[in-house]
């Protein structure tokens, strides 16, 4: 096999939709002035049920600017 057949082979597969056995997961862990989000891909082996999470994207916030916790850090106007 040549390079070049090589190549076209990995175009015709990326070509191809697929579907990841995986999920994208969003997570916010809060400190005392900020916060960290970070966005995970994580998949699940089918032999033996481990689970391995792969962070894609990680991004540091002023505590309660998060989307996430903009809702929990809030108190509810009603409650007063």
């Amino acid at each position: 096999m040549n390079l070049v057949e090589s190549i076209e082979r990995g175009l015709d597969w990326l070509a191809a939709p697929k579907r990841l056995p995986g999920r994208l997961e969003m997570e916010t862990q809060r400190g005392r002035r900020l916060e960290l989000e970070v966005v995970s891909f994580t998949v699940r082996a089918p032999v033996g049920g481990v689970t391995v999470k792969i962070p894609l994207f990680m991004m540091v916030l002023p505590r309660g600017t998060s989307p996430g916790s903009a809702a929990q850090d809030r108190p509810d106007p009603e409650s007063h």
